[in-house]
């Protein structure tokens, strides 16, 4: 990305990565061109004019933050005539499409999102099923019935892979009519599912499980603070609701135990989010928090998912595995060496990598030092993908695991819904096509890192928004990394990121020390080690350029030196 402007006659398109070799001629085919000073995309080659892909308009306009991180990354955002002549083919579910499923819709079932939430795809149900034991009904909305492999919303929503959360809205893998609409388990409305009832005990032991078509009708659509509030005796719901949440919350709960139990990883990386108004303007950028209502969701998605995956590697029915490999050697040596350079407690060479990290993870530190060390453990694991084989999930400590709950929002779990569809109705059960599972699983892999990469970049935009009005403004935060030129700082309690260019505001040469956790002043031996507090201020802000300068909170280093810069 980068703004067009003429000059000399000529267009010229100036790429805010600097990197990218500088400022080079603009072409682009087409009667319409970009106006000077437009946020652009553009192609650049190693040599010769860039060519114009996208104008995104001015570049201080807010509103057109999203877009330009979509364009960035490439994000699909219209539907073909094709998709949408399918779509508009289809209709709310009637009793015809009710033959052959078990009917739930007497059942109190609910759904628990955000509260901002548009599409709703998993409810749950509870009900005792005597002898001590409950059975927990997870109902996930069955979008498979809306349409064929191989039709044309079936390739858009592999090619997308899966929705992107941005500021401003969602970028859906699938139209808004399923969506949003007939998927959607929405209150009071006939939804059909794929329903998963899983036969607990108050230990959380699963005794059986069994797979079923289905038709719910929610009777409330909640969100995870009204939840919390019922869950602390806050806020007051009908008695039957209140007894459901209650007997979900001690189930939940004795299943976190014993997933615990078997070396499971309990990572806490809160997620920022922005809160943006009509016009795209930042209201708010903050932590998202981590409520026993989110857990309590958590816990009966992963049962699902594990119960499916259970079930479909016995069947050898062509599922699409959630895999996550234990972390290197090499991996748990450098988070070793990082952790004994900050005196923080250490994973140290154990036999059983999992009880090590879950040691360390459970070290009682402030909120600040306890999010680094659990950053830097993240780190050092490596990353989560798709893959037409199982090789077992280390953070979860569980074998035979699948997406199954969100097909709303992620191909994997369409396809798995398939797959389960096919032996519901005694269809092929033999292995899928390994050769084209494989395809799916590295395609479907790309486009999750792909729109988590645009997510965490619109996020930034946002909060770099926030600031750019707040220029001079003094706050604190901790320190995230250290580099040799300086350090980077999360604000608190806004978590936005910035530079400190640190010999700017000091009179010393600093260096990075052997362990790569600080940064020494050679003549005062002043320290600046990851984790800790500095105060500082708001210096420089660039949209564009995803830039922000942050002023160390002391004297400048002496009159005549230089004090811009990019990073």
């Amino acid at each position: 990305m980068g703004r067009a402007y003429r000059s000399r006659g000529k267009w010229i398109f100036d790429p805010a990565r600097r990197w990218r070799g500088g400022r080079r001629e603009l072409t682009w085919s087409g009667s319409t061109g970009p106006e000077d000073g437009d946020h652009c995309i553009a192609e650049v080659p190693d040599d010769g004019p860039a060519r114009l892909v996208e104008v995104l308009g001015a570049d201080d306009r807010p509103e057109w933050d999203d877009r330009s991180v979509a364009s960035q990354y490439r994000l699909r955002t219209f539907f073909s005539p094709q998709v949408e002549r399918e779509v508009g083919r289809l209709a709310e579910p009637a009793a015809r499409d009710f033959a052959g499923r078990v009917d739930l819709r007497e059942r109190l079932t609910f759904t628990i999102d955000p509260e901002d939430a548009r599409d709703h795809d998993d409810a749950l149900s509870v009900s005792p099923a005597g002898s001590g034991r409950y059975e927990v009904g997870i109902h996930i909305a069955d979008v498979s019935h809306y349409f064929r492999p191989g039709s044309a919303i079936d390739a858009e929503a592999r090619v997308r892979g899966t929705s992107t959360y941005l500021p401003g809205g969602a970028i859906p893998m699938l139209p808004d009519r399923l969506s949003g609409d007939l998927c959607s388990l929405k209150p009071d409305r006939d939804r059909l599912t794929l329903s998963v009832f899983c036969d607990l005990d108050r230990d959380g032991a699963l005794y059986g499980v069994r797979f079923a078509e289905g038709v719910i009708r929610s009777r409330h659509r909640l969100d995870y603070g009204e939840v919390q509030s019922v869950l602390d005796g806050a806020h007051s719901v009908s008695p039957e609701l209140a007894e459901a949440l209650e007997t979900l919350r001690r189930l939940a709960r004795a299943l976190r135990g014993r997933r615990r139990e078997a070396g499971a990883l309990e990572l806490e990386v809160p997620e920022t989010k922005a809160s943006v108004d009509g016009r795209g303007v930042p209201l708010r950028i903050e932590r998202r928090e981590h409520l026993e209502s989110h857990e309590l969701i958590e816990e009966f998605m992963l049962l699902a998912n594990r119960c499916v995956g259970a079930e479909g590697a016995r069947r050898r029915a062509g599922l699409l595995y959630r895999v996550h490999e234990p972390p290197s050697p090499r991996k748990l040596e450098e988070l070793d060496l990082v952790l004994k350079g900050l005196g923080l407690p250490r994973p140290g060479a154990a036999a059983e990598p999992a009880r090590a990290l879950q040691a360390l993870l459970a070290v009682p530190l402030d909120p600040p030092r306890r999010r680094l060390l659990h950053r830097m453990v993240l780190r050092a694991l490596a990353r989560a993908r798709y893959l037409e084989r199982d090789l077992g999930h280390f953070g979860l400590a569980a074998h035979a695991y699948c997406h199954f709950t969100s097909p709303i929002r992620r191909y994997p779990d369409l396809h798995n819904h398939v797959r389960v569809r096919e032996w519901l109705r005694g269809a092929r059960t033999g292995a899928w096509d390994p050769v084209e599972l494989a395809a799916i699983a590295e395609q479907t892999t790309a486009a999750e890192q792909n729109a988590a990469d645009a997510e965490r970049e619109a996020v930034r935009v946002k909060g770099l928004r926030f600031l750019e009005g707040r220029l001079g403004e003094r706050a604190s935060g901790i320190i995230t990394g250290v580099v040799p030129k300086g350090f980077f700082v999360e604000l608190d309690p806004t978590p936005v990121e910035g530079f400190v260019r640190v010999s700017w505001y000091l009179d010393d040469h600093f260096v990075l020390d052997s362990s790569g956790v600080r940064l020494v002043g050679r003549r005062t031996r002043r320290r600046f080690t990851l984790g800790d507090t500095v105060d500082v201020a708001v210096a420089r802000v660039d949209v564009l350029a995803r830039e922000c300068e942050l002023a160390l909170e002391t004297p400048p280093r002496r009159p005549g030196r230089r004090h811009h810069g990019r990073t």
